[in-house]
């Protein structure tokens, strides 16, 4: 059976600020571990980065390698739909 891949983001817990990333890393770790979905963090109210879980990773990385050709992403990303949906409030606290 096909593994499920899981790209959802909680656009309330996970997301989260660079300074918040940086100081409490373990706990975001276990969370993406334990959700299975990518933990998004932001600097300055834009994402900047993803935290998956080593599950996460490898399946992608094992379906990019079966393809056997490069993905390249198009300059609109999905960073743009994150940004659109974030709430206000939370880029005032973003480092």
């Amino acid at each position: 059976m096909p593994t499920r891949i899981n790209l959802t983001v909680d656009l309330q817990r996970g997301v989260v600020p660079i300074s918040k990333a940086a100081s409490s890393l373990a706990a975001l770790i276990m969370r993406a571990r334990s959700t299975g979905q990518p933990v998004i963090v932001t600097q300055k109210g834009y994402p900047v980065g993803v935290l998956l879980s080593i599950d996460l990773f490898s399946t992608l990385k094992d379906l990019a390698d079966t393809t056997g050709e490069p993905f390249v992403l198009p300059p609109s990303t999905a960073s743009d739909a994150i940004e659109d949906e974030r709430p206000e409030e939370s880029a005032i606290n973003d480092d």
